[in-house]
């Protein structure tokens, strides 16, 4: 049994402009596995706005499962990634609105964390077969795109900045009750 889902998450921005103070490399055209020491800087928004689109910024994060049986022993990788091909900034001088955009890949990792540990404790996951865990993926997949609008609307999309920082409080609180499932 192998099973592959694929979901991605979009995530579009209003914020008033702040002066950017990092240097600028090359586009990237892969995608940008989620990692504690890599964080995102608008050079990684490679992607060209749509021109009827508003918004200051689209950021698109992928959560993406794998999982297989193997001598009957359920093996899987989750992992959260930025596609930066898909996401794109009009507004590439305002630091509040790329920390808005960082929760949201964070928000996908944390999300991520939480489907490992939840199929790291699954009992007999390969004879009770793939609809079990579709279940689980479904059920996971909804939590974290439910997040992130939450995050959105009470945030108001990154605007209301006590807001905001109460909710980076808060995943970070929670990476650390998932650092084993890092």
């Amino acid at each position: 049994m192998m099973i592959t889902i694929l979901t991605i998450w979009y995530s579009s921005l209003f914020l008033a402009s702040v002066p950017e103070t990092a240097p600028k490399p090359a586009s990237p055209s892969a995608d940008i596995p989620w990692a504690p020491q890599k964080r995102l800087t608008w050079n990684d928004f490679a992607g060209e706005p749509a021109p009827e689109n508003s918004h200051h910024a689209l950021t698109s994060t992928n959560m993406e499962m794998k999982v297989k049986c193997e001598d009957n022993q359920l093996k899987f990788k989750v992992e959260a990634v930025f596609n930066p091909r898909e996401s794109w900034t009009r507004n590439k001088n305002s630091a509040e609105l790329l920390a808005h955009e960082q929760l949201h890949f964070d928000l996908t990792e944390l999300h991520a964390r939480q489907l490992r540990k939840r199929l790291s404790t699954l009992t007999n996951a390969c004879q009770k077969g793939a609809a079990d865990l579709n279940r689980y993926a479904t059920q996971a997949f909804d939590n974290w795109h439910k997040e992130q609008d939450q995050y959105d609307k009470e945030s108001r999309h990154g605007l209301d900045q006590e807001v905001q920082e109460r909710w980076m409080a808060s995943v970070e609180e929670r990476f650390l009750q998932l650092e084993a499932f890092k």
